[in-house]
């Protein structure tokens, strides 16, 4: 597999409550869980902590092309809109994929 090529996903929550946005977000992303009033606060992860990724913006991401599958699989179980195209990387983007 050629590793100058990745793929750029974005997603789309439009149509979901303020409920069904968080709770997709945080499966997605992970969050940061606060207790005692914000004394502790513990990171928990999300699918996308899993897998390399650069965060271009908001809901879009690069990742290689052997996670696509995987995003997918996540995306569909909670009917997600998913936006996916193949793009060529720059330098920095290979860097941080490849840890």
């Amino acid at each position: 597999m050629d590793n100058r090529l990745g793929i750029i996903i974005g997603y789309r929550l439009e149509g979901k409550t303020p409920v069904e946005r968080t709770r997709f977000n945080r499966k997605f992303l992970g969050y940061t869980d606060r207790s005692q009033y914000g004394r502790f606060s513990y990171s928990r992860g999300g699918l996308m902590s899993g897998i390399p990724n650069v965060h271009a913006f908001n809901s879009c991401f690069i990742i290689r092309m052997e996670d696509l599958e995987k995003v997918k699989g996540f995306c569909d179980q909670h009917n997600v809109e998913l936006f996916v195209r193949r793009v060529v990387l720059i330098e920095s983007d290979i860097e941080a994929l490849d840890r």
